[in-house]
């Protein structure tokens, strides 16, 4: 194996390369200068190609570049060996050089072709253009857009506030336009980028905190109405909280937006008193007769007492009884008078739990003798309710007053007509599986004509005659509903007995919460 090798190395038996060219000066000085030209040049050109993959470690295949700087070595050394050999036959050594050369070849020419389909696939320069002038398009839409928004946030008048959703599960307030900070009297830098319970009072962030959870937890928008205090004073607002997703679905940010409704809500009590002293008006006929029998009694048992007394034909025990009984008159008054009094006031206090049966059966007790003077009978099915509601009563037995009304109105209406009609029927029952109180009002009034039912709970629509009704009972009484999370449907039945009329149901769901829970005061 040695004796081979030492053979094979061995270049005694060759001749330099310049015999060829028979010595000839311009010859050799052709050969020399073209090899160190070209031998210099592809020194210089690896050079290049590292010193680039060096700054530019951000190109793609950048050891491809290497690759073809290795086979650019290899290629100049061969030249330069070629320039060697004209003088010294080592045509082993070039022919070794040689053989590397092959192999960084293939290597380079097979790094190219496996390459080539990714290399087709990179953009020409036309296509990068292209994509760049449709980038620097998109940034500029993108700037004006973020323009606009900035804008809008801070010129709206209502009150705007971004609540950012931490790694951790909590909640930082991220940005607050000026009409929130003009409201509030907050620094929006203050609050910038700090915890809610860091920005606020404990009590609040108590408050405010499981809004925004709720929000978060449902990536759903939602909405409520709470109760400021503000430097001016205490308004009302109506807020939202609409969640913001990243790409996986997941809620990084909250956008708030809270619009005063003080003066709104201030109207629509307005709206509704007037509508509670309306009904005690179309009562007062029947109240008047409610109080006029126990008069009647006090009246007659306290003449037939004196009589006796002045005849001295008094006796203790009579005497008792006719005091007794002046006393059950008045306390009967007195109730009638407090519940007329409590229902004419201003309810002015928070959403609390009760049970809709007490409501019912005091609106029923409220009107059942004067309808009694009208031939009209109240069928009361009230017992079977025990769940409780979230609300203010007296607005409710307002809705239920008003739905007897209306079904009052309606029997006249119908017997006018020489139809027999004179019944109310009200029942209350729970839906445990839905958690929910349902009170139905049914008459059997006629019914409401199909083609005008979905309007009748529009403000100002009214199918009486003009200058009867105003038209907004329905409407206010579909408002006080759904403030309570309710709602209120109307559909009109056939009944047992064969006549028709139409059923208000009316529907409340069962989830007891404290006032502050429902009114409540944030950032």
């Amino acid at each position: 194996m040695a004796v081979g090798l030492e053979e094979f190395l061995d270049t005694g038996g060759f001749v330099p390369h310049g015999v060829c060219l028979l010595w000839r000066p311009d010859i050799l000085m052709l050969h020399v200068a073209s090899d160190v030209l070209i031998g210099l040049s592809y020194f210089s050109i690896p050079v290049a190609l590292t010193y680039f993959v060096i700054r530019r470690r951000d190109v793609a295949f950048g050891w491809m570049a290497l690759l073809f700087a290795l086979f650019i070595i290899a290629c100049g050394t061969t030249h330069f060996l070629s320039i060697w050999t004209l003088w010294t036959p080592d045509y082993v050594l070039e022919g070794l050089v040689k053989l590397v050369t092959a192999f960084a070849s293939l290597a380079t020419a097979a790094a190219l072709w496996w390459l080539m389909p990714r290399l087709l696939a990179l953009p020409s320069p036309r296509e990068l253009e292209a994509s760049n002038r449709a980038l620097a398009l998109e940034v500029a839409t993108r700037r004006e857009m973020e323009a606009r928004y900035s804008s809008f946030f801070n010129n709206l008048g209502e009150a705007l506030f971004i609540v950012q959703v931490l790694p951790d599960g909590d909640f930082a307030y991220e940005a607050i336009n000026p009409a929130l900070a003009r409201i509030g009297g907050l620094d929006p830098e203050q609050l910038r980028d700090r915890r809610v319970r860091d920005a606020v009072a404990p009590e609040l962030a108590d408050l405010v905190i499981p809004r925004y959870t709720a929000c978060r937890d449902s990536g759903e928008t939602i909405d409520y109405e709470e109760t400021l205090d503000m430097p001016a004073g205490q308004r009302v607002f109506h807020t939202m909280l609409v969640p913001v997703k990243d790409a996986a679905g997941r809620v990084i940010q909250i956008l708030g937006s809270g619009r005063d409704v003080t003066e709104r809500k201030r109207l629509q009590e307005e709206v509704v008193q007037t509508s509670k002293l309306a009904t005690l008006g179309t009562l007062a006929a029947g109240m008047a007769h409610e109080m006029s029998q126990p008069l009647n009694v006090i009246r007659l048992w306290t003449e037939n007492t004196l009589t006796r007394l002045h005849e001295n034909l008094l006796d203790p025990a009579r005497a008792e009884r006719a005091l007794k009984l002046v006393i059950e008159q008045t306390d009967r008054m007195g109730k009638l008078i407090d519940h007329v009094r409590t229902f004419g006031r201003r309810d002015g206090g928070g959403m609390r739990a009760f049970h809709p049966a007490h409501c019912v059966e005091s609106a029923v007790e409220l009107v059942r003798h004067q309808y009694a003077l009208e031939d009209i009978e109240i069928v009361e099915h009230a017992g079977l309710a025990q769940l409780p509601v979230t609300g203010r009563p007296l607005e409710l037995e307002q809705v239920i007053l008003n739905l007897f009304s209306n079904a009052r109105d309606a029997i006249v209406a119908r017997r006018a007509s020489g139809e027999a009609a004179g019944r109310i029927m009200v029942a209350v029952s729970d839906d445990p599986d839905r958690q929910s109180v349902v009170i139905q009002v049914t008459d059997d009034g006629g019914g409401i004509d199909p083609s005008v039912l979905p309007q009748i709970f529009d403000p100002f629509f009214t199918t009486k005659e003009v200058g009867k009704g105003s038209g907004l009972g329905l409407s206010i009484g579909y408002g006080i509903i759904d403030g309570m999370g309710g709602r209120i449907e109307a559909r009109n039945v056939e009944l047992e007995s064969g006549s028709r009329g139409v059923r208000f149901t009316i529907t409340l769901p069962s989830q007891p919460v404290s006032s502050s829970d429902r009114e409540f005061s944030h950032a």
